[in-house]
């Protein structure tokens, strides 16, 4: 089994990926995309009347840095307080992973190292960071803290969807705690997005912006 943690869809204000074509590539590849759009979790239910296989999920921005819950089923704000965001993931049954949690080129945690350890998952790989060091730093916080790492494309176009993965154990996907488990099992395949890709994100969330108003 394959998992990308972070792939966003048109339901993010920065990202042009239709549903649809992520559901194609995603059978074609193998690969389940947790969809973890900014700020909306619309594509949830347009990816179950199409029949595809995901892992619901939201990137949230917190006052301290984005933050991902796994498993979720109701909107979590943008601006939510940190820990109060992570309490909100867990009532609803749900995971928090911390993603690219040293790149501070975006809201990444500035949470207290106390807090970022209260976390489920920390992304030990986002494939748009720039430069290794900052997943590595990651990868360093991980292991200090007994947490298990995930892999993310963090996929904004469709093109980057698919070199980014965790393959795992067979699990039942539905279940958030089996996936905790199978988690450190995992082969973490990582490959770092094309460089082009850095800035075009606020281009397009600045372009849907604009149509919106026209």
């Amino acid at each position: 089994m394959k998992i990308d943690f972070h792939v966003h869809t048109g339901h993010s204000p920065d990202s042009l990926i239709r549903v649809a074509d992520l559901m194609r590539k995603s059978k074609a590849l193998g690969v389940i995309p947790v969809l973890a759009d900014h700020y909306s979790i619309g594509a949830h239910a347009e990816a179950r009347k199409l029949g595809m296989r995901f892992i619901p999920g939201e990137e949230i921005l917190t006052d301290k840095g984005d933050l991902i819950g796994l498993y979720v089923s109701d909107l979590i704000p943008k601006n939510t307080p940190f820990m109060e965001a992570m309490d909100r993931i867990h009532e609803q049954g749900g995971l928090a992973c911390l993603p690219h949690m040293f790149d501070y080129r975006r809201p990444s945690s500035h949470a207290t190292e106390e807090e970022a350890a209260k976390a489920d998952i920390i992304e030990v790989f986002n494939a748009r960071c720039l430069g290794q060091s900052l997943n590595d730093r990651a990868a360093e916080f991980a292991a200090k803290h007994g947490k298990p790492g995930a892999v993310g494309s963090d996929s904004h176009f469709l093109f980057e969807f698919g070199t980014t993965y965790a393959e795992m154990p067979e699990f039942d996907i539905e279940n958030p705690w089996l996936l905790l488990r199978s988690l450190p099992q995992a082969k973490l395949v990582k490959k770092s997005a094309p460089f082009y890709v850095r800035g075009t994100t606020s281009m397009i969330f600045a372009a849907k912006r604009l149509l919106r108003r026209v």
